[in-house]
C-alpha cells in the first residue's frame, strides 16, 4: 500500500465503496441466521462469518483512519473537530463490536444468535449512514484544485 496521500474524492469513493461491501457482508450473515435450522447453514458457519467481519470492519476503520481523517482536517475549519468526533466515534464501535461479536460467539441458542446478528447490523447500517451524511459526502470531501502559482510569476 501506498503511503501517498489520496485525492479526498477518491477517498470518498473507496469508502463508499468498502460500505457497500460491508453491507453485502452483512445480508450474508443475515442470510445465513435466516437458514439456521433448515440444514444447510450451522451456528458455527454463522459465527465464524461474523468474526470475519469484524476483521474487515477493523480495515475497513484503519483505512479510514488512514486517508479519510487526514482529508476531513483539512476539507474547511471544521475538519480538525470532525476528525477528533470520527476517531472518538471509532473508538466507541470498537467496543460495541467487540461486544457483539463476543455475543454472537456465545450464542447458545439459533435465537440468541439471531438476536445478536440482528443487533450488529442494525448498530452497523445506521453507523454506516450517520457516516455517510456527516463525512462521506461530496461537500465535504471533494478535491480542491488550486494553481501552484496564483500570480502566474
Amino acid at each position: 500500500m501506498s503511503d501517498e496521500p489520496l485525492m479526498p474524492s477518491e477517498v470518498r469513493r473507496k469508502v463508499l465503496s468498502q460500505h457497500r461491501e460491508i453491507e453485502q457482508m452483512l445480508s450474508e450473515l443475515e442470510t445465513g441466521v435466516g437458514h439456521l435450522g433448515d440444514g444447510t447453514v450451522d451456528a458455527g458457519q454463522v459465527k465464524r462469518a461474523a468474526y470475519a467481519l469484524r476483521g474487515i470492519l477493523e480495515l475497513h476503520m484503519n483505512f479510514e483512519e488512514t486517508h479519510m481523517v487526514p482529508a476531513i482536517n483539512d476539507a474547511d475549519g471544521f475538519g480538525p473537530e470532525r476528525a477528533r468526533h470520527l476517531n472518538a466515534e471509532h473508538a466507541e464501535q470498537r467496543k460495541e463490536l467487540d461486544r457483539l461479536v463476543e455475543q454472537i460467539r456465545e450464542a447458545s441458542s439459533v435465537d440468541d444468535l439471531k438476536a445478536s446478528v440482528t443487533k450488529l447490523a442494525e448498530m452497523l447500517r445506521k453507523d454506516i449512514d450517520e457516516e455517510e451524511r456527516e463525512y462521506v459526502n461530496e461537500k465535504l470531501l471533494h478535491d480542491h484544485i488550486m494553481p501552484s502559482d496564483t500570480f502566474g510569476g
